[in-house]
């Protein structure tokens, strides 16, 4: 009897096993993906960069300009700085984004530094298809959003993003698209107040760069304007420490900046 009873046990344990086994991983929460995300891929301090802004009315090319982008992080506050470097109708404009919602634009011809109010910040970039706010999807900076996870498959997670201060918002939701592959989003969508499908933004050639990875094309579509913006990425530089001084209104009005 002794001998059933010590098989039994055993059998018990086997199918325990098998059964554990067979139950599926637990499912990552939205801001667990989020936060992996930014350790795959958004996690250096600070990044200086080339890039060539194409728009697109339909098929027809409307601009084609050159912006240098420097960010750093600065404890939990995220600091941008682009200025235009070519052609001559633009050069020397220069968006500064100091953080904390504090946003100024500098416009060489009237040699004067505006802040960007609140509900200027919905409006297109130099007549690109981002947004002032938009600008911070560059670098998949998602702080001001909560990610819910929606769908998962074997490739990739699908993520829901909204923003934590409704009012400020420029839309009704945002989804996101994470490969599991390498923990990239290579699509984000926006849908309006009005919850209509408004633009896509897609990653191509996505580069390792040491320990991170950069895309090297971005191309953000307005699908209810017909109008396209490409951007063509230059390789960037990680981690290279940037002063203060930079990310000031000073700096900003500077034709060219030394960093």
């Amino acid at each position: 009897m002794g001998k059933v009873y010590g098989h039994l046990r055993v059998l018990a344990l086997v199918t325990a096993l098998v059964m554990v086994g067979a139950l599926p991983a637990l499912a990552m929460t939205g801001q667990e993906v989020i936060d992996r995300v930014k350790d795959e891929y958004g996690d250096f301090q600070s990044q200086v960069v080339t890039m060539n802004i194409k728009t697109y009315d339909g098929k027809s090319l409307v601009t084609d300009r050159e912006v240098i982008l420097l960010t750093r992080k600065s404890g939990d506050v995220e600091q941008s700085l682009i200025k235009f470097l070519a052609p001559k109708d633009v050069e020397g404009v220069g968006l500064l984004d100091q953080g904390d919602d504090v946003m100024h634009m500098y416009l060489p011809e009237f040699n004067k530094v505006r802040r960007i109010a609140g509900s200027a910040k919905s409006g297109n970039f130099m007549g690109t298809d981002f947004t002032y706010n938009d600008m911070s999807f560059i670098n998949y900076d998602t702080s001001d959003y909560e990610a819910t996870l929606i769908d998962e498959t074997n490739e990739v997670y699908e993520l829901e993003l909204r923003t934590i201060d409704d009012k400020d918002s420029s839309y009704e939701k945002v989804l996101m698209t994470v490969g599991k592959s390498d923990w990239f989003p290579t699509k984000v969508v926006f849908y309006n107040t009005e919850g209509k499908l408004q633009k896509e933004l897609t990653a191509y050639d996505v580069t390792p760069y040491g320990k991170y990875k950069y895309p090297k094309r971005l191309e953000m579509v307005d699908i209810l304007a017909d109008h396209k913006t490409e951007i063509h990425i230059g390789d960037p530089e990680f981690d290279r420490e940037l002063d203060d001084n930079i990310f000031t209104t000073r700096t900003l009005q500077r034709s060219r900046i030394r960093y």
